[in-house]
């Protein structure tokens, strides 16, 4: 992985997650910075244009691969951004 930064609402949601959920997630994280379409991307909504992907059946994880793979959110499954 060449870089990875984090949103100040992303860190404080990472304290949400179990020790186990966040190697999974930095697991998965690794692989989206090499495979950049492996997930797909938002088409409409708050968070339009950034990548995605389910952790844990709990966790929707947005991020955006560039130089610098950017985790720009982590929220709960269930909820719904605005």
């Amino acid at each position: 992985m060449k870089g990875l930064r984090w949103t100040n609402q992303a860190i404080v949601a990472l304290a949400s997650l179990t020790v186990r959920e966040r190697q999974v997630l930095l697991d998965r994280l690794e692989m989206a910075s090499q495979f950049p379409a492996m997930y797909p991307a938002r088409q409409r909504g708050r968070f339009t244009g950034l990548r995605y992907f389910v952790l844990s059946r709990r966790w929707v994880i947005y991020y955006r691969p560039e130089e610098d793979l950017i985790v720009f959110a982590i929220v709960p499954a269930r909820a719904r951004p605005r």
